[in-house]
């Protein structure tokens, strides 16, 4: 095996890896939206004046970017991974 397809099934692990991680992380943050809507609903019926009632929608927002970053290196990796090994199962 030479080194570029070693690179190249190294590159496929990381990269399913991190989809893995980015798509059960996503699928996580589902439930927490929820909950952050339902108390921010609470949170206006209730009238108070709360000044941070943004703080949890932008920090939701930094997850979901910072998991959709994950999502898409991941896929970029086992793109270049699989390029990298192309033809290697042909020899078969």
């Amino acid at each position: 095996m030479d080194v570029k397809q070693s690179w190249g099934f190294i590159s496929i692990s990381i990269g399913i890896v991190s989809l893995v991680w980015a798509s059960i992380s996503l699928s996580g943050m589902v439930g927490q939206e929820h909950v952050l809507l339902e108390m921010g609903s609470y949170i206006h019926a209730s009238s108070t004046d709360f000044s941070n009632t943004n703080y949890a929608e932008k920090v939701m927002a930094a997850e979901r970017h910072k998991n959709f970053v994950v999502l898409l290196s991941g896929l970029v990796m086992a793109l270049l991974g699989s390029i990298m090994i192309k033809g290697r199962f042909n020899k078969f």
